[in-house]
């Protein structure tokens, strides 16, 4: 017999997801959301940052597009910068392979990667809850 897991079994984390497709960016959340997650949704890093500066909203794991408009993938640096984010597991998921990006940012703490592919949405969210 499988044992299911139940949302109420599931620590609520707090996501932020910086992707520039909305359709990806909205199969994200909407799959966050229904386990019962927490999250905030940014198009691009140039939007997020203000927000993530000013308000310091609790975030357990950033989902972050590599290839992303406004500062791409540099969102996971400067949030490593602050404090309050030296924990937070940062998730590059991109369509690029491993041979497509330097692959030194990977070598931070806490620090993973996904490649986009059909499916890999519910993998997206399997390796961010077993991180929080």
């Amino acid at each position: 017999m499988t044992e299911e897991i139940k949302k109420e079994d599931v620590r609520k984390l707090n996501v932020i997801i910086v992707e520039d497709d909305d359709i990806i960016r909205k199969l994200i959340a909407i799959e966050f959301k229904r386990r019962g997650h927490n999250v905030l949704e940014y198009t691009d890093a140039a939007r997020a940052m203000p927000d993530i500066q000013r308000e310091k909203p609790p975030i357990d794991a950033a989902v972050i597009d590599l290839m992303n408009m406004g500062y791409g993938g540099n969102i996971g640096d400067y949030m490593r910068k602050m404090p309050e984010y030296k924990t937070t597991a940062i998730i590059f998921y991109s369509a690029l392979t491993r041979q497509q990006f330097n692959t030194k940012i990977l070598e931070a703490p806490n620090t993973h990667y996904i490649h986009k592919e059909p499916g890999s949405v519910k993998l997206l969210v399997e390796k961010v809850e077993s991180l929080g």
